[in-house]
């Protein structure tokens, strides 16, 4: 398998026609990273196989997060989860989905995770021994490897990692899907220079090649059905960039797989009245919620340059709770900043001596996804007091680190807590927070659509007929971990699945 492939050729919006009705033994609403990889394995076994997916049909990548916001995430970047403190959720969209966008972190799901799912399930498929080859292969598809040198991994990453190694904290360097890095910073607004692996120039790219028809552009509306059988999707044609719709377009197949997402997913079976039928449909929403700690370094560290999110560690007093290098945008970094330094313009001049460390959780908290009447996600979430008491501890580690890395100030993306400069100072201010001084951002949703609940143990929907999941909403529990890989790995067990079925 070659990591990174020409990108596969896809229809798009100017390709379809008013009323036409496609047809395919399988439909696969989702090019992400559970839509790539079952169609890949369809692909394989010889079925014919259509991959619906709402993005461009070409990837267009800038510097720009505006750009990529609109272009490459779902709802413009716009998706907000309402409950005590709102944030915002992010999700991908394009041939590739949210690896398009990501930040190319690649780990395992933890073997005590999939220890409880095979247990829960009492389906040894899910076991740690059975999805070790599923890692192996998915792994090598898509080119996951440490950095290739000291610059593409970047000064930032290597001096948390060297810090962690002092304080005796497990981590280091991220394994990454991308093999050809050259450590310019912008994993998360797209690679420009085809460095990264995202699925469309592996798995999809491979299922391309053995037969897949790739029709991009579609937004999809409605999933349809006779009885409780379904037959295929409905939706139109549609401008990724400005949104306006097209022609109405029919798909008939004799499968369908939902892949559109932890959000996508159940918003579309909300949006055209399946849900119902399905038991837990939409709930059980989790999304690794967190926060970072930004500081300040007598030297530069220049954050924007290699690896982004390069590096991890972690605490085993804090199980669950996993820090890694954090990395954004020049103008988001500024705006954080902007009350601490006066303003926005007043940021600038010292944005190569800022770092940070953002910690995400594994939560227990409970959020649902529903549908708006106009499509968009009507999204909820309310938090565990546990976890709000593990971002204020994780957020004391990270300033821990950061501190041990040669960091002369401390800045939470927290309201009311001031510039710090020793850790007990610090400390004392986050466990005075609340959860709602937190500025919080998801981009991780999970478990809306979980294994024993919604679908059966090979992602097949109880409720309805001939409707397969194969996405992070399957999962039966938080990772605790970023989830592309194991949603990759997901989308391969089920797709096998549905082969030997179909």
């Amino acid at each position: 398998m070659t990591p990174i492939q020409p990108a596969p050729p896809a229809q798009g919006a100017a390709d379809l026609r008013e009323g036409q009705i496609l047809e395919a033994q399988v439909c696969i609403v989702g090019a992400g990273p559970g839509g790539s990889t079952v169609a890949y394995e369809l692909a394989r076994a010889g079925l014919d196989v259509l991959v619906l997916e709402e993005g461009p049909r070409q990837s267009d990548f800038r510097p720009n997060q505006a750009h990529t916001a609109r272009v490459h995430m779902q709802e413009a970047g716009a998706m907000l989860a309402k409950g005590p403190t709102p944030f915002l959720v992010a999700a991908g969209r394009g041939l590739g989905g949210g690896t398009l966008v990501n930040s190319a972190l690649c780990f395992r799901t933890p073997d005590a995770i999939l220890e409880a799912w095979a247990e829960q399930l009492e389906e040894p498929t899910w076991g740690p021994e059975a999805m070790a080859a599923v890692f192996d292969h998915v792994e090598a598809a898509t080119g996951v490897s440490l950095p290739a040198s000291d610059y593409a991994a970047g000064e930032h990453n290597l001096r948390i990692a060297a810090a962690a190694a002092r304080l005796g904290l497990p981590g280091g360097l991220a394994r990454r899907n991308t093999p050809g890095c050259v450590g310019c910073g912008q994993c998360n607004l797209g690679c420009r220079v085809g460095g990264k692996a995202s699925v469309n120039l592996n798995f999809l790219a491979m299922a391309a090649e053995r037969g897949a028809r790739l029709q991009a552009e579609l937004k999809v509306q409605s999933v349809d059905t006779q009885g409780d059988r379904v037959i295929g999707v409905s939706g139109r044609a549609v401008d990724p960039t400005t949104g306006r719709l097209g022609v109405h377009v029919s798909v008939r197949a004799e499968h369908t797989v939902l892949a559109a997402g932890a959000v996508g997913t159940p918003r579309l079976l909300h949006l055209c009245g399946l849900a119902d039928r399905i038991p837990g449909c939409g709930e059980g929403l989790l999304v690794h919620p967190g926060s970072a700690v930004l500081a300040r370094f007598p030297e530069p560290v220049d954050v924007f340059q290699g690896a982004t999110q390069g590096v991890w560690f972690e605490d085993p007093a804090l199980p669950g709770v996993l820090p890694h290098g954090w990395a954004s945008p020049p103008e988001v970094l500024a705006m954080l900043l902007a009350p601490h330094y006066g303003g926005m313009k007043q940021v600038i001049p010292h944005l190569r001596h800022i770092g940070g460390v953002l910690a995400l959780v594994s939560d227990h908290g409970h959020g649902s996804v529903s549908a708006h009447a106009d499509g968009r996600a009507n999204i909820v979430y309310d938090f565990d007091p546990h976890d709000i008491e593990r971002i204020q501890e994780a957020m004391v580690l990270c300033a821990r680190v950061l501190l041990e890395a040669g960091a002369t100030e401390l800045y939470a993306v927290a309201q009311g807590v001031p510039p710090c400069s020793d850790l007990d100072s610090f400390a004392g201010h986050m466990r005075a927070t609340s959860i709602r001084d937190f500025t919080l951002y998801a981009a991780h949703p999970m478990c809306t659509m979980r294994m024993g609940q919604s679908t059966n143990s090979d992602g097949s929907v109880r409720g309805l007929e001939r409707l397969t999941v194969a996405d992070a909403g399957v999962f039966p529990s938080s990772l605790g971990v970023n989830p592309q890989l194991s949603t990759m790995a997901a989308g391969t067990v089920i797709g096998r699945a549905l082969a030997a079925r179909a």
